[in-house]
């Protein structure tokens, strides 16, 4: 609640105690609950804690040891009450201690100053759905495929004056270095004789051309 204001109640003798709290909290549309109390009650309708639901009635003069409980505006069907109730502990001149919910009147034998506060009840939170949570698949995994290492000078003009006439040699100078064959380059020892048949060729033509 909010904005908690204490309060003193006094019961003159003769006055129902619990006629007097409820006058009280009707002034507005404050709640209230019970502090504490002192005095001495003669009169006491208490309700008993067994499952016969039964009441009895106490007289005589009891001193009251604590007195507890609260009531709050409540609206049902457009009706609006006051929802609460008070239960009290009772000493009789003798020591013996009774006690129970207050089920009707409870009239004070000496003037009874009750201490109680009231505020203003905070409205209930709105009870919200719960949201379903979505079964996450798990993520693909990917794979990084590691770039092949950069090919030095000399084997990038290699490449390119073997490449020109052979479209299969250019695509091999994409491959790592350690996957570059040379196995259907001409030795330089074939290239050699090539050129030595030629030569044989132009010296042997007739006619004596050099």
């Amino acid at each position: 609640g909010a904005n908690f204001t204490p309060h003193v109640i006094t019961v003159n003798v003769g006055e129902d105690v619990t006629a007097k709290i409820i006058s009280f909290c009707q002034q507005g549309p404050r709640a209230i609950c019970i502090l504490s109390a002192n005095g001495m009650v003669s009169n006491a309708t208490l309700r008993q804690s067994d499952s016969s639901g039964g009441t009895l009635t106490y007289e005589g003069r009891f001193e009251i040891v604590n007195l507890c409980g609260s009531f709050t505006p409540t609206e049902r069907e457009g009706t609006r009450y006051r929802a609460g109730g008070l239960s009290v502990s009772l000493s009789s001149p003798n020591g013996q201690v009774v006690g129970g919910c207050v089920a009707g009147l409870l009239i004070a034998a000496s003037p009874v100053q009750i201490i109680v506060g009231s505020f203003l009840p905070s409205n209930p939170p709105e009870l919200k759905p719960k949201k379903q949570k979505l079964h996450q698949s798990a993520p693909t995994p990917f794979t990084i495929t590691a770039a092949p290492p950069p090919a030095s000078a000399a084997e990038k003009e290699t490449c390119n004056g073997q490449g020109h006439n052979n479209p299969v040699s250019s695509m091999q100078g994409l491959n790592p270095p350690t996957s570059f064959q040379r196995e259907n380059w001409p030795n330089t020892h074939s290239m050699q004789e090539r050129r030595t048949s030629t030569t044989d060729i132009n010296i042997s033509l007739p006619g004596g051309m050099q």
